[in-house]
């Protein structure tokens, strides 16, 4: 059988919403890397359950994008395929797509189809039912009736600003989209960028026109089909879905292939009880949520392998940098010195995870190499010395003196609520400021929706009012999970942009992340070493406090076999089901 690889597009998805805390891959320092599951190239055996465990509810959202869920989007994408994935070294590669090819401008791709890809139904996966998503994606109600997060998938393309204003129906009648056969067409995008493929069309996971096209779309969210799509384009069907678990059974018209797993059941189950269950074999695979203090235990399983990975994303300390205090570059690489992240990483996490002194983990393959990177290892006599050439002088408590308002520094951390390891990352974070003489207050922890809403770019004005009437200097706790495409942008780091909750608005940086996206850049090796430019400015400038990856860990039956070159070096944001179909379980 040809060797296809599916990715998971919950992380790329969910990271453009703000609330995603993903994980991914790269070298755990002193992880675990054998790989979760039985892996070999045995002859498969056809049947057999494979139970998962995750550790949120999921919505009964199946529609593609209608949901923000990662646990929502781990389960709907075994229904629907997406058109392209990602290959071992996370380049993007075909999937329902066949080919594609770039107009001499760049701002033209032409994508050919598969010509077996065909929905459950029988019915062909069509350039039509393409622009129907795409036309989903962008339209009024989507945006505004359903509350949809994802219009920035579309949002390059020509034409997108018309639709969602209300003056288009359609990008066929903007220009974004040509319909050239049933399986081929043309996309237009509104400037010729190298990443703009990647962020937005090559995600899209189209959705039956066929099907959806007679119902309203303001009555999506309450249609029979959002709560268990019938007709879908993936390996597994919906076959009964209840409030904490879904079970899907084997598409045998799956174009890839019949898998071999007959029935693929997701539970909601809480970390506290998932080793319990994988111990006993009442669980085959745990996802999203397992803890570090649990690992060792689950390697000692006699039937379960568990891997430990860093997350492809990462933990950050932020800042507003209209802040005067934050302005000199000396104090904010002062505070780097001064927090003691290996220190966190084994107290908090068991000496799991990575340290990261860029904002592309290690993992990608955009990653800038250590040796063109300041490491910020933990000096407190460093962070001393900057701190004191910066103006900031003791007084005779031992306390620094901020030197816009002359009195002692009054930090003020934020952090969210609901995870013990946050309270214990902004305990460890306030102690260590302390011990360069920055006083840190903690204020009591909120529910992370409240968190963000506080420190958003549209309340600054507020928040700026606030600081200066309490001569506060603000700081907060937050995690992201990255998408696959290591674009800059998609995290914020220009200016404007609403995801730049630092603020940052830098000539410079903006110059070397325009370099990682312009014709040039569409040589892969030309983005690379833009994309290593702009972490090498990032990682001078420290506009934020990029920690570290949290360890990702997962736990697999031994019974789950997997074949050898289906196992990579994560196990979750780009698997562990990167080909599911082609997994098989030994019979119990």
């Amino acid at each position: 059988m040809t060797k296809f690889r599916k990715r998971n597009l919950a992380a790329m998805a969910l990271a453009a919403s703000l609330t995603a805390l993903a994980a991914g891959c790269g070298a755990a320092g002193g992880a675990n890397n054998t790989a979760a599951g039985t892996a070999d190239n045995t002859k498969p055996v056809d049947g057999g359950t494979l139970t998962i465990g995750q550790w949120q509810k999921f919505n009964q959202q199946f529609i593609p994008f209608m949901d923000s869920s990662l646990y929502t989007a781990n389960i709907t994408m075994e229904a629907f395929d997406s058109l392209f994935n990602i290959d071992k070294n996370l380049n993007f590669v075909p999937w329902l797509a066949q080919s594609y090819q770039w107009s001499p401008d760049k701002k033209t791709v032409t994508i050919t189809l598969r010509s077996d890809a065909n929905w459950s139904d029988g019915q062909p996966i069509t350039s039509d039912d393409v622009l129907f998503t795409m036309d989903y994606l962008a339209s009024p109600t989507y945006t505004n009736d359903l509350q949809g997060q994802y219009e920035s998938l579309v949002d390059p393309v020509k034409g997108s600003d018309e639709i969602l204003a209300g003056k288009a129906k359609s990008f066929a009648d903007t220009g974004g989209f040509h319909k050239i056969s049933d399986k081929k067409f043309s996309i237009t995008f509104k400037t010729a960028d190298a990443a703009a493929l990647w962020y937005s069309i090559a995600t899209l996971q189209p959705i039956p026109k066929h099907v959806l096209q007679n119902i309203p779309m303001k009555d999506w969210l309450t249609s029979d089909y959002d709560k268990m799509p019938t007709v879908v384009s993936g390996p597994y069907k919906f076959t009964k879905v209840t409030t904490d678990s879904v079970e899907m059974q084997a598409n045998p018209n799956y174009w890839a292939g019949k898998p071999h797993i007959q029935t693929v059941i997701w539970k909601t189950v809480t970390p506290d009880v998932a080793p319990g269950l994988l111990s006993s074999g009442q669980l085959d695979m745990y996802l999203n949520g397992l803890k570090a203090r649990d690992f060792q235990n689950l390697k000692a399983l006699n039937n379960v392998n568990a891997v430990a990975e860093p997350e492809f994303g990462y933990e950050y300390l932020g800042w507003k940098l209209w802040q005067k205090e934050l302005q000199d570059v000396r104090v904010r690489q002062a505070i780097a010195y001064a927090i003691n992240r290996q220190q966190m990483l084994q107290g908090i996490y068991k000496g799991l995870g990575q340290i990261l002194n860029s904002p592309i983990p290690k993992g990608s393959w955009a990653a800038a190499p250590d040796s063109e990177l300041i490491n910020y290892n933990y000096d407190p006599n460093k962070a001393n010395q900057l701190l004191d050439e910066a103006g900031w002088k003791k007084d005779a408590n031992g306390w620094r003196i901020d030197p816009v308002t002359h009195q002692e520094a009054q930090f003020v951390l934020d952090y969210p609520s609901n995870n013990p390891d946050r309270a214990s990352e902004a305990e460890a974070i306030a102690q260590d400021l302390q011990a360069v003489g920055l006083k840190v207050k903690l204020d009591p922890p909120m529910d992370f929706n409240a968190l963000l809403k506080k420190v958003l770019t549209t309340n600054d004005q507020q928040l700026q009012q606030q600081m200066n009437q309490s001569h506060q200097i603000y700081l907060w706790i937050m995690a992201w999970g990255l998408s696959t495409d290591p674009d800059p942008r998609g995290n914020g780091w220009t200016y404007p942009n609403a995801n730049n909750l630092q603020d940052w608005n830098d000539p410079t940086n903006e110059q070397l992340i325009k370099k990682t996206y312009d014709v040039a850049a569409f040589d892969q090796n030309v983005r690379k070493q833009a994309l290593i430019e702009w972490q090498k400015y990032f990682n001078q400038q420290w506009p934020a406090m990029i920690l570290y990856s949290r360890p990702d860990i997962v736990a697999v039956n031994k019974r789950v076999h997997i074949p050898q070159d289906d196992v990579l070096t994560s196990m979750q944001q780009f698997g562990p089901y990167i080909n599911m179909f082609q997994w098989w379980v030994s019979p119990q």
